[in-house]
């Protein structure tokens, strides 16, 4: 087996994929639903109608949550690592954790924004984060108007 290039990047860090975060919204989602239908309804657990509506209400949450919570990476060039780090304090992140090539950003709402992982990879860099916060950032550094 050949081995890889010193220079190669090294495999991205794993992040909650589409499928998990939507399976994870669904069953909550659902079970929620359908026990909380029960008792304001007065439905039986034993009846189909609790479990249709969960069913119907985990499917629209899971898909919304997946598309915008599942993580997502985008890789930042040398040029515009200024600009990204202008983002982020103008977001208001701020650096929580440093490891050996890791840094960790938070925001007083990531709880609600998510934290932003920045992996240094020599000239280049990786940002993995949420997918809708990922989405911001790429329309942001493409505006350029950092």
């Amino acid at each position: 087996m050949p081995n890889p290039s010193p220079t190669a990047d090294p495999p991205a860090i794993e992040g909650l994929d589409v499928k998990v975060v939507f399976i994870y919204y669904f069953a909550c989602i659902t079970a929620i639903t359908a026990l909380s239908l029960s008792q304001i309804c007065h439905w039986s657990l034993l009846s189909p109608l609790p479990y249709r509506w969960g069913l119907a209400v985990g499917v629209v949450v899971g898909a919304i949550a997946a598309y915008r919570n599942h993580t997502q990476v985008l890789a930042v060039a040398l040029p515009q690592l200024s600009r990204l780090e202008a983002w982020l304090k103008d977001n208001g992140y701020q650096i929580a954790e440093t490891n050996e090539n890791l840094t960790i950003y938070r925001s007083p709402q990531s709880w609600r924004r998510g934290v932003i992982i920045l992996e240094t990879l020599g000239d280049r860099r990786r940002v993995y984060s949420r997918a809708v916060t990922i989405r911001q950032l790429q329309r942001d550094l493409a505006e350029g108007g950092l």
